[in-house]
């Protein structure tokens, strides 16, 4: 049986759990020589370093941040999601073309049914703009049931490409003053900084807080809004196994049990 070569490429990549998860994932259907690596990159060398991945036998590769867009530039085909939030984290090689998929956005909304958090009428604010936001807003959008998603980002501009991007009244810049149910992070301001900046009067009606990074204790993101007395506060690592359940079967065409999963990579 040949090698079954999968990976997973960003800057920084180390902390990835991604490994653990797909191992745990193959170990259900007997995969013997499944591989799961990490591969580090940057800007200039990521087109080089996806090639050579899938030279060199390579079958499939998760895409985690910064690289996203990049991604989806790179790609010959995309699935409906990856096209309309111009976002990839999921690549396939299939007769020599990648195709692009985006499961971000379908793992968030996976983890919040299997949190029991309520969308229906929401509120929701999105803290950044980059590829992971538009992934899951454009999951959001189409879940149909939310009021309205905001967004707040440090660079307008990039916000208000987002509101181009989707043009819908669901979907708005934020404004002082507003309440909302649900705060999500997307910026990695939990990895970068010792302290988090933020005015807590994002979260003056103590909504529920979701940082999308993950840690064995938790995230700078969710100190902070405990801090700031949130209703509840969750990290991404449910939203890394659902949005990894669905690269999964996309690769290989099998459907993981993921009980169980995310207590099991707590612990260790």
């Amino acid at each position: 049986m040949d090698e079954l070569k999968f990976a997973v490429i960003g800057n920084p990549v180390s902390h990835s759990l991604s490994p653990d998860i797909h191992l745990f994932f193959a170990s259900q259907f007997q995969l013997e020589r499944y591989t799961y690596n990490k591969i580090k990159s940057n800007e200039n060398d990521f087109e080089r370093d996806i090639n050579d991945f899938f030279k060199n036998g390579g079958m499939g590769l998760n895409v985690t941040v910064p690289f996203k867009g990049l991604a989806y530039n790179l790609c010959d085909e995309l699935d409906q999601s990856a096209g309309l939030c111009k976002s990839v984290n999921t690549v396939l090689i299939d007769s020599g073309k990648l195709i692009g998929h985006s499961t971000d956005g379908q793992g968030l909304i996976d983890d919040f049914l299997h949190k029991e958090i309520t969308l229906e009428d929401s509120k929701i604010l999105i803290i950044g703009a980059g590829g992971s936001a538009a992934s899951i807003i454009s999951s959001l959008l189409f879940h149909g049931k939310i009021k309205k998603i905001s967004i707040l980002n440090r660079t307008k501009s990039n916000a208000l490409r987002l509101l181009d991007l989707f043009k819908t009244n669901r979907l708005l810049m934020h404004e002082e003053g507003d309440e909302y149910d649900i705060v999500i992070n997307t910026t990695p301001i939990s990895m970068n900084v010792d302290d988090i900046i933020l005015p807590p009067e994002l979260i003056m009606n103590k909504p529920i807080c979701y940082d999308l990074f993950y840690d064995k204790e938790k995230t700078l993101f969710q100190k902070w809004a405990e801090k700031n007395e949130s209703t509840g506060n969750y990290d991404g690592l449910g939203m890394l196994i659902h949005q990894a359940k669905h690269s999964f079967k996309i690769w290989n065409n099998l459907s993981p049990d993921i009980d169980g999963l995310e207590e099991l990579l707590r612990r260790n």
